[in-house]
Protein backbone atom coordinates (compact mmCIF):
# COMPACT_ATOMS: atom_id res chain seq x y z
CA UNK A 1 0.00 0.00 0.00
CA UNK A 2 1.68 3.40 -0.74
CA UNK A 3 0.52 7.04 -0.30
CA UNK A 4 -1.08 8.81 -2.90
CA UNK A 5 -0.34 12.25 -4.00
CA UNK A 6 -3.67 13.62 -2.04
CA UNK A 7 -1.57 12.14 1.32
CA UNK A 8 -4.27 9.24 1.65
CA UNK A 9 -3.34 5.47 1.40
CA UNK A 10 -3.85 3.96 -2.26
CA UNK A 11 -4.96 0.70 -2.99
CA UNK A 12 -5.17 1.77 -6.57
CA UNK A 13 -5.06 -0.45 -9.63
CA UNK A 14 -4.55 1.27 -13.01
CA UNK A 15 -7.15 -0.03 -15.31
CA UNK A 16 -4.63 -1.46 -17.75
CA UNK A 17 -2.61 -3.68 -15.04
CA UNK A 18 -6.26 -4.46 -13.90
CA UNK A 19 -8.15 -5.45 -17.03
CA UNK A 20 -4.79 -7.27 -18.07
CA UNK A 21 -4.91 -9.39 -14.95
CA UNK A 22 -8.32 -10.26 -14.90
CA UNK A 23 -8.12 -11.17 -18.47
CA UNK A 24 -5.18 -13.69 -18.17
CA UNK A 25 -5.99 -14.88 -14.87
CA UNK A 26 -9.63 -15.60 -16.32
CA UNK A 27 -8.95 -16.77 -19.31
CA UNK A 28 -5.48 -19.33 -18.62
CA UNK A 29 -6.84 -22.43 -19.71
CA UNK A 30 -8.61 -21.47 -22.42
CA UNK A 31 -5.92 -20.12 -24.05
CA UNK A 32 -3.89 -22.30 -26.67
CA UNK A 33 0.03 -21.89 -27.06
CA UNK A 34 -0.71 -19.26 -29.75
CA UNK A 35 -2.08 -17.49 -26.76
CA UNK A 36 -5.47 -17.19 -28.60
CA UNK A 37 -8.48 -19.45 -27.60
CA UNK A 38 -8.45 -22.81 -29.20
CA UNK A 39 -11.00 -22.54 -32.27
CA UNK A 40 -11.52 -18.66 -31.77
CA UNK A 41 -12.34 -15.75 -34.29
CA UNK A 42 -9.65 -13.65 -35.10
CA UNK A 43 -12.32 -11.34 -36.15
CA UNK A 44 -15.46 -10.66 -34.39
CA UNK A 45 -18.16 -9.60 -37.29
CA UNK A 46 -20.70 -7.39 -36.02
CA UNK A 47 -23.92 -5.83 -36.25
CA UNK A 48 -25.51 -2.87 -34.91
CA UNK A 49 -29.35 -2.60 -34.24
CA UNK A 50 -30.69 0.98 -33.07
CA UNK A 51 -28.45 3.66 -34.63
CA UNK A 52 -29.61 6.81 -32.41
CA UNK A 53 -27.39 8.71 -30.14
CA UNK A 54 -26.52 5.54 -27.61
CA UNK A 55 -25.82 3.55 -30.86
CA UNK A 56 -23.72 6.05 -32.73
CA UNK A 57 -21.65 6.56 -29.52
CA UNK A 58 -21.03 2.97 -29.27
CA UNK A 59 -19.80 2.95 -32.85
CA UNK A 60 -17.58 5.76 -32.62
CA UNK A 61 -16.02 4.15 -29.60
CA UNK A 62 -15.29 0.76 -31.69
CA UNK A 63 -14.06 2.40 -34.92
CA UNK A 64 -11.63 4.56 -33.40
CA UNK A 65 -10.28 1.29 -31.91
CA UNK A 66 -10.51 3.35 -28.48
CA UNK A 67 -12.16 0.04 -27.11
CA UNK A 68 -9.46 -2.11 -26.79
CA UNK A 69 -5.99 -0.09 -25.80
CA UNK A 70 -4.84 -2.22 -23.28
CA UNK A 71 -5.78 -5.62 -24.73
CA UNK A 72 -3.23 -6.43 -27.38
CA UNK A 73 -4.48 -10.16 -27.83
CA UNK A 74 -8.14 -9.63 -28.53
CA UNK A 75 -9.46 -9.98 -31.83
CA UNK A 76 -10.95 -6.91 -33.79
CA UNK A 77 -14.55 -5.90 -34.32
CA UNK A 78 -15.58 -5.73 -37.84
CA UNK A 79 -18.51 -3.67 -38.15
CA UNK A 80 -20.45 -5.62 -40.89
CA UNK A 81 -23.50 -3.66 -40.94
CA UNK A 82 -26.21 -1.25 -39.46
CA UNK A 83 -29.74 -1.35 -38.88
CA UNK A 84 -32.35 1.61 -38.15
CA UNK A 85 -35.87 2.04 -38.53
CA UNK A 86 -34.81 4.98 -39.94
CA UNK A 87 -33.08 4.65 -43.10
CA UNK A 88 -31.35 8.18 -42.93
CA UNK A 89 -29.58 7.45 -39.38
CA UNK A 90 -28.72 4.09 -40.27
CA UNK A 91 -26.76 5.98 -43.30
CA UNK A 92 -24.87 8.14 -40.69
CA UNK A 93 -24.15 5.57 -38.33
CA UNK A 94 -22.17 3.63 -41.95
CA UNK A 95 -20.66 7.54 -42.18
CA UNK A 96 -19.37 6.59 -39.14
CA UNK A 97 -17.72 3.52 -39.29
CA UNK A 98 -15.91 4.39 -42.64
CA UNK A 99 -12.45 5.41 -41.75
CA UNK A 100 -11.58 2.09 -40.51
CA UNK A 101 -14.74 -0.31 -41.27
CA UNK A 102 -15.22 0.55 -45.32
CA UNK A 103 -18.28 -0.96 -46.77
CA UNK A 104 -20.78 -1.43 -43.73
CA UNK A 105 -23.96 -1.93 -45.51
CA UNK A 106 -27.20 -1.02 -44.09
CA UNK A 107 -30.91 -2.38 -43.24
CA UNK A 108 -33.99 -0.91 -41.79
CA UNK A 109 -35.25 -4.69 -41.21
CA UNK A 110 -32.59 -6.77 -38.36
CA UNK A 111 -34.81 -9.81 -39.34
CA UNK A 112 -33.16 -9.39 -43.48
CA UNK A 113 -29.78 -8.22 -41.66
CA UNK A 114 -29.56 -11.47 -39.47
CA UNK A 115 -30.54 -13.39 -42.49
CA UNK A 116 -28.09 -11.56 -44.85
CA UNK A 117 -25.34 -10.89 -43.21
CA UNK A 118 -24.99 -13.77 -40.24
CA UNK A 119 -22.86 -11.59 -37.95
CA UNK A 120 -21.29 -13.83 -34.79
CA UNK A 121 -22.31 -10.77 -32.43
CA UNK A 122 -24.95 -7.83 -32.16
CA UNK A 123 -25.17 -4.65 -30.27
CA UNK A 124 -28.90 -3.73 -29.78
CA UNK A 125 -29.39 -0.12 -28.93
CA UNK A 126 -32.78 0.38 -29.35
CA UNK A 127 -35.32 2.22 -27.16
CA UNK A 128 -36.00 1.10 -24.35
CA UNK A 129 -39.45 -0.36 -25.44
CA UNK A 130 -38.14 -2.65 -27.77
CA UNK A 131 -35.25 -4.47 -26.38
CA UNK A 132 -36.82 -7.56 -25.82
CA UNK A 133 -38.78 -7.76 -29.40
CA UNK A 134 -34.53 -7.47 -30.70
CA UNK A 135 -32.72 -9.22 -28.40
CA UNK A 136 -34.92 -12.73 -28.07
CA UNK A 137 -34.72 -13.01 -32.36
CA UNK A 138 -30.90 -12.60 -32.19
CA UNK A 139 -30.28 -15.14 -29.47
CA UNK A 140 -32.52 -17.04 -30.73
CA UNK A 141 -30.23 -16.99 -34.09
CA UNK A 142 -27.67 -18.28 -32.10
CA UNK A 143 -25.57 -14.64 -32.00
CA UNK A 144 -24.05 -13.17 -29.17
CA UNK A 145 -26.14 -10.54 -27.98
CA UNK A 146 -24.76 -7.10 -26.45
CA UNK A 147 -27.76 -4.71 -25.15
CA UNK A 148 -28.31 -1.82 -23.76
CA UNK A 149 -30.14 -1.11 -20.44
CA UNK A 150 -32.26 -2.11 -19.15
CA UNK A 151 -33.91 -5.64 -20.36
CA UNK A 152 -37.00 -4.07 -21.25
CA UNK A 153 -39.66 -2.20 -19.25
CA UNK A 154 -42.49 -4.72 -18.92
CA UNK A 155 -42.06 -7.71 -16.44
CA UNK A 156 -43.66 -10.25 -18.81
CA UNK A 157 -40.59 -9.41 -21.49
CA UNK A 158 -38.29 -9.32 -18.78
CA UNK A 159 -39.10 -13.08 -18.14
CA UNK A 160 -39.08 -13.58 -21.78
CA UNK A 161 -35.85 -12.36 -22.48
CA UNK A 162 -34.46 -14.14 -19.20
CA UNK A 163 -35.65 -17.36 -20.64
CA UNK A 164 -34.19 -16.62 -23.96
CA UNK A 165 -30.78 -16.05 -22.80
CA UNK A 166 -31.10 -19.21 -20.32
CA UNK A 167 -31.19 -21.33 -23.50
CA UNK A 168 -29.23 -19.50 -26.05
CA UNK A 169 -25.07 -20.59 -27.71
CA UNK A 170 -24.66 -17.16 -27.50
CA UNK A 171 -23.37 -14.67 -25.16
CA UNK A 172 -26.78 -12.08 -23.56
CA UNK A 173 -24.75 -9.30 -21.76
CA UNK A 174 -26.72 -5.98 -20.58
CA UNK A 175 -24.79 -2.63 -20.59
CA UNK A 176 -24.36 -1.50 -16.99
CA UNK A 177 -21.11 -0.67 -17.48
CA UNK A 178 -19.93 0.14 -13.96
CA UNK A 179 -19.93 -3.46 -13.79
CA UNK A 180 -16.22 -3.02 -16.13
CA UNK A 181 -15.25 -0.16 -14.21
CA UNK A 182 -12.24 -1.28 -12.58
CA UNK A 183 -12.82 1.33 -9.76
CA UNK A 184 -16.24 -0.44 -8.81
CA UNK A 185 -14.62 -3.27 -8.83
CA UNK A 186 -12.23 -3.20 -6.37
CA UNK A 187 -14.84 -1.29 -4.15
CA UNK A 188 -17.36 -3.98 -4.65
CA UNK A 189 -14.70 -6.44 -3.64
CA UNK A 190 -13.58 -4.45 -0.25
CA UNK A 191 -17.19 -4.89 0.51
CA UNK A 192 -17.65 -8.40 -0.34
CA UNK A 193 -14.42 -9.06 1.31
CA UNK A 194 -16.19 -7.37 4.60
CA UNK A 195 -13.59 -4.63 4.83
CA UNK A 196 -16.35 -2.45 6.20
CA UNK A 197 -17.91 -4.87 8.02
CA UNK A 198 -21.75 -5.25 7.44
CA UNK A 199 -23.84 -3.34 4.89
CA UNK A 200 -25.80 -1.10 6.96
CA UNK A 201 -27.49 1.71 4.64
CA UNK A 202 -27.27 2.56 0.82
CA UNK A 203 -27.44 6.58 -0.71
CA UNK A 204 -27.27 7.92 -3.67
CA UNK A 205 -28.45 10.46 -6.20
CA UNK A 206 -28.33 11.69 -9.90
CA UNK A 207 -28.93 14.76 -10.45
CA UNK A 208 -28.97 16.75 -14.11
CA UNK A 209 -28.94 20.77 -15.13
CA UNK A 210 -31.08 19.49 -18.27
CA UNK A 211 -34.73 19.39 -19.14
CA UNK A 212 -36.49 15.60 -19.30
CA UNK A 213 -36.86 14.81 -23.49
CA UNK A 214 -36.63 12.73 -26.04
CA UNK A 215 -37.83 8.88 -25.44
CA UNK A 216 -36.97 9.06 -21.84
CA UNK A 217 -39.91 11.61 -21.71
CA UNK A 218 -42.92 8.87 -22.80
CA UNK A 219 -42.99 5.99 -20.46
CA UNK A 220 -44.62 3.98 -22.90
CA UNK A 221 -41.62 4.09 -24.43
CA UNK A 222 -38.98 4.15 -21.91
CA UNK A 223 -40.61 3.28 -18.71
CA UNK A 224 -40.45 5.89 -15.90
CA UNK A 225 -37.01 7.97 -15.73
CA UNK A 226 -35.57 5.62 -12.92
CA UNK A 227 -36.54 2.80 -14.73
CA UNK A 228 -34.70 4.40 -18.01
CA UNK A 229 -31.36 5.64 -16.89
CA UNK A 230 -31.49 5.20 -13.03
CA UNK A 231 -31.24 1.79 -13.51
CA UNK A 232 -27.71 2.01 -13.43
CA UNK A 233 -27.43 2.78 -10.16
CA UNK A 234 -30.17 0.19 -8.84
CA UNK A 235 -27.69 -2.34 -10.47
CA UNK A 236 -24.60 -0.78 -8.27
CA UNK A 237 -26.59 -1.11 -5.24
CA UNK A 238 -27.84 -4.09 -5.87
CA UNK A 239 -24.46 -5.60 -6.86
CA UNK A 240 -23.58 -4.06 -3.71
CA UNK A 241 -25.95 -6.75 -1.71
CA UNK A 242 -25.16 -9.17 -3.57
CA UNK A 243 -27.12 -9.67 -6.57
CA UNK A 244 -29.88 -9.83 -4.26
CA UNK A 245 -33.68 -8.20 -4.88
CA UNK A 246 -34.98 -5.66 -2.97
CA UNK A 247 -38.51 -6.72 -0.62
CA UNK A 248 -40.18 -3.55 -1.30
CA UNK A 249 -40.12 -0.16 -2.10
CA UNK A 250 -41.73 3.15 -1.51
CA UNK A 251 -41.72 6.20 -3.84
CA UNK A 252 -42.74 10.02 -5.16
CA UNK A 253 -42.39 11.25 -8.28
CA UNK A 254 -43.93 14.52 -9.93
CA UNK A 255 -44.00 16.15 -13.16
CA UNK A 256 -42.83 19.37 -12.81
CA UNK A 257 -42.12 21.00 -16.14
CA UNK A 258 -44.22 21.94 -18.52
CA UNK A 259 -44.31 19.91 -21.76
CA UNK A 260 -45.83 21.62 -25.12
CA UNK A 261 -47.14 18.44 -26.70
CA UNK A 262 -46.52 15.60 -23.31
CA UNK A 263 -47.12 12.12 -23.59
CA UNK A 264 -50.22 10.26 -22.40
CA UNK A 265 -48.15 8.87 -19.55
CA UNK A 266 -45.70 11.35 -18.95
CA UNK A 267 -42.44 10.51 -17.24
CA UNK A 268 -41.21 12.24 -14.23
CA UNK A 269 -38.82 14.53 -13.63
CA UNK A 270 -38.11 14.40 -9.96
CA UNK A 271 -38.25 11.37 -7.46
CA UNK A 272 -37.32 10.45 -4.19
CA UNK A 273 -37.36 6.47 -3.68
CA UNK A 274 -36.25 4.13 -0.84
CA UNK A 275 -36.01 0.36 -1.60
CA UNK A 276 -36.01 -2.29 1.32
CA UNK A 277 -33.11 -4.72 0.75
CA UNK A 278 -33.08 -7.96 3.28
CA UNK A 279 -31.37 -7.42 6.49
CA UNK A 280 -33.29 -3.95 7.00
CA UNK A 281 -30.63 -2.56 4.36
CA UNK A 282 -32.36 0.49 3.34
CA UNK A 283 -31.64 2.25 -0.27
CA UNK A 284 -32.40 5.83 -0.32
CA UNK A 285 -32.16 7.13 -3.67
CA UNK A 286 -33.18 11.18 -5.28
CA UNK A 287 -33.17 11.66 -9.42
CA UNK A 288 -33.71 15.43 -10.11
CA UNK A 289 -33.87 17.02 -13.19
CA UNK A 290 -33.12 21.14 -14.00
CA UNK A 291 -31.05 21.83 -10.77
CA UNK A 292 -28.87 24.31 -10.88
CA UNK A 293 -25.07 23.34 -12.00
CA UNK A 294 -23.74 22.86 -8.37
CA UNK A 295 -26.00 20.54 -7.70
CA UNK A 296 -25.82 17.95 -10.33
CA UNK A 297 -23.89 14.94 -10.26
CA UNK A 298 -23.69 11.14 -9.09
CA UNK A 299 -23.31 10.09 -5.53
CA UNK A 300 -23.35 6.22 -4.61
CA UNK A 301 -22.71 5.84 -0.87
CA UNK A 302 -22.11 2.44 0.72
CA UNK A 303 -22.63 3.15 4.80
CA UNK A 304 -21.22 -0.14 7.08
CA UNK A 305 -20.35 -1.24 10.78
CA UNK A 306 -16.67 -0.12 10.06
CA UNK A 307 -16.71 2.92 8.26
CA UNK A 308 -18.73 3.58 4.54
CA UNK A 309 -17.41 3.54 0.93
CA UNK A 310 -18.00 6.26 -1.63
CA UNK A 311 -18.54 3.97 -5.20
CA UNK A 312 -18.29 7.22 -7.31
CA UNK A 313 -15.19 8.61 -5.80
CA UNK A 314 -13.47 5.35 -5.25
CA UNK A 315 -12.69 6.05 -1.45
CA UNK A 316 -13.02 4.05 2.13
CA UNK A 317 -13.40 6.24 5.12
CA UNK A 318 -13.26 5.13 8.77
CA UNK A 319 -15.61 5.98 11.20
CA UNK A 320 -14.69 8.70 13.58
CA UNK A 321 -10.68 7.70 14.89
CA UNK A 322 -10.61 4.92 12.93
CA UNK A 323 -7.81 5.97 10.51
CA UNK A 324 -7.04 7.34 7.69
CA UNK A 325 -9.06 7.50 4.03
CA UNK A 326 -7.98 4.54 1.76
CA UNK A 327 -8.07 5.18 -1.77
CA UNK A 328 -9.44 2.34 -3.81
CA UNK A 329 -9.39 3.69 -7.25
CA UNK A 330 -9.57 6.44 -9.47
CA UNK A 331 -12.50 8.63 -9.32
CA UNK A 332 -15.16 7.93 -11.86
CA UNK A 333 -14.50 10.46 -14.47
CA UNK A 334 -18.32 11.02 -15.79
CA UNK A 335 -21.62 9.02 -16.32
CA UNK A 336 -20.29 6.84 -19.27
CA UNK A 337 -16.88 5.61 -17.15
CA UNK A 338 -16.81 1.72 -17.90
CA UNK A 339 -18.31 1.73 -21.44
CA UNK A 340 -15.06 0.97 -23.10
CA UNK A 341 -14.34 -1.67 -20.55
CA UNK A 342 -17.80 -3.28 -21.53
CA UNK A 343 -17.22 -3.16 -25.11
CA UNK A 344 -13.50 -4.78 -24.56
CA UNK A 345 -14.92 -7.24 -22.04
CA UNK A 346 -17.82 -8.57 -24.80
CA UNK A 347 -15.34 -9.33 -27.23
CA UNK A 348 -13.42 -11.36 -24.33
CA UNK A 349 -16.31 -13.06 -23.45
CA UNK A 350 -16.78 -14.19 -26.72
CA UNK A 351 -13.21 -15.04 -27.44
CA UNK A 352 -12.75 -16.95 -24.27
CA UNK A 353 -16.36 -18.44 -24.02
CA UNK A 354 -16.51 -16.32 -20.54
CA UNK A 355 -19.66 -15.63 -18.43
CA UNK A 356 -20.83 -11.76 -18.85
CA UNK A 357 -20.41 -9.77 -15.88
CA UNK A 358 -23.70 -8.45 -16.19
CA UNK A 359 -26.27 -10.95 -17.90
CA UNK A 360 -29.75 -11.73 -17.44
CA UNK A 361 -29.96 -13.12 -14.08
CA UNK A 362 -28.15 -10.19 -11.99
CA UNK A 363 -29.47 -7.43 -15.14
CA UNK A 364 -33.44 -8.30 -14.19
CA UNK A 365 -33.23 -7.17 -10.22
CA UNK A 366 -32.29 -4.02 -11.53
CA UNK A 367 -35.03 -4.04 -14.67
CA UNK A 368 -37.88 -4.94 -12.30
CA UNK A 369 -36.75 -2.71 -9.11
CA UNK A 370 -37.15 0.13 -12.34
CA UNK A 371 -40.77 -1.34 -12.69
CA UNK A 372 -41.67 -1.46 -8.70
CA UNK A 373 -40.40 2.08 -8.57
CA UNK A 374 -42.41 3.41 -11.40
CA UNK A 375 -45.56 1.58 -9.91
CA UNK A 376 -44.76 2.62 -6.41
CA UNK A 377 -44.55 6.56 -7.47
CA UNK A 378 -47.59 6.62 -10.42
CA UNK A 379 -50.82 4.82 -10.84
CA UNK A 380 -50.96 4.42 -14.71
CA UNK A 381 -54.96 3.60 -14.67
CA UNK A 382 -55.99 7.01 -13.20
CA UNK A 383 -52.88 9.16 -14.37
CA UNK A 384 -52.05 10.59 -10.83
CA UNK A 385 -48.62 10.45 -9.15
CA UNK A 386 -49.84 8.73 -5.37
CA UNK A 387 -46.73 7.37 -3.56
CA UNK A 388 -47.43 4.20 -2.16
CA UNK A 389 -45.27 0.96 -1.56
CA UNK A 390 -44.75 -2.16 -4.11
CA UNK A 391 -43.55 -5.73 -2.97
CA UNK A 392 -41.20 -7.30 -4.90
CA UNK A 393 -43.70 -10.45 -5.24
CA UNK A 394 -46.43 -8.17 -6.69
CA UNK A 395 -44.71 -7.82 -9.74
CA UNK A 396 -45.45 -11.38 -10.75
CA UNK A 397 -41.86 -12.50 -12.15
CA UNK A 398 -42.32 -15.94 -13.08
CA UNK A 399 -38.70 -16.10 -13.34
Amino acid sequence: MTKGGDGMASENVTRRSFVRRSAAGASALALGASGTALGAPQEIKLAVIGTGGRGQHLLRIINNHKARPWLENLPAYRIAAVCDLIADRAAQAAEICKPNHPGVKTYTDFRKMLDAEKPEACIVATDEVNHAPVVIPVLDAGVHCFSEKPIDIAVEKIDAVVKAARKAKGIYQVGYQRRYAPTFQTCMQAIHRGDVGKVLFLQGHWQWSGGLGGRYLDMDNAGCWFLAQACHHADAMAWVMGDVSPLRVGAMGAVTASHANPPLHCAEDHSAIAFEFPGKVIFSYTHLMSCCPQFCGEKLWVYAEKGGIDLIEGMKYPLEGGGEPVRLGEKAPDWDHGTYEELDGFAKHILYGEKPLCGAENARISALMGIMAGRAMYKRAARTWEPTVVAWKELGSTV
